[in-house]
């Protein structure tokens, strides 16, 4: 027989709370997400795809040549959704597509002069646009809020997640 478990009304209400506070940050998040990517397209001039040829480049311009397969596990998409932006990266001559050492048919991805250059253009572009858009929220919020994005981000990408996830 099993034993059952007595959880205090205090518990309770601290769980439907966090619950609630937690959801409104998964819905916020997703608002700014989607606020984001408005703001790329409207910033880069590249309709839909911005935000995400924008991820891309800074992501290669950063931490040099990936394969597709590696870009869609990081940002928890499709390889075809990449494949796809990486395509019209290549036909714009940002990006350019090398042999992988590891891997004979997945090759890498590799940011191009040119593509760099729009990389760094757009970052100087940001860098005087973001420090006017966070003026009036304190420094120290914006670094709590960072780190609670992480955390949340690590904890759906743990083992508990895939436990709850398997249980639905």
């Amino acid at each position: 027989m099993k034993a059952i478990r007595k959880t205090s009304g205090r518990r309770r209400a601290g769980d439907a709370a966090r619950r609630a506070a937690v959801d409104e940050l998964t819905f916020t998040t997703a608002l700014l997400y989607f606020r984001m990517r408005k703001a790329a397209a409207e910033m880069l001039g590249e309709g839909a795809q911005s935000a995400g040829r924008r991820s891309i480049l800074k992501s290669l311009s950063s931490g040099g040549p990936q394969t597709v397969p590696q870009m869609a596990r990081l940002r928890a998409v499709s390889r075809q959704h990449i494949q796809k932006l990486v395509n019209g990266l290549e036909a714009d001559e940002l990006v350019e597509l090398v042999a992988n050492p590891a891997h004979k048919r997945s090759r890498m991805v590799r940011i191009t002069k040119v593509g760099r250059a729009v990389a760094k253009a757009t970052a100087r572009r940001e860098a005087k646009i973001l420090p006017e858009l966070s003026r009036g929220i304190p420094l120290e919020d914006i670094h709590t809020a960072t780190r609670v994005l992480k955390s949340l981000k690590a904890a759906f990408e743990g083992d508990l997640w895939s436990r709850l996830a398997r249980k639905r």
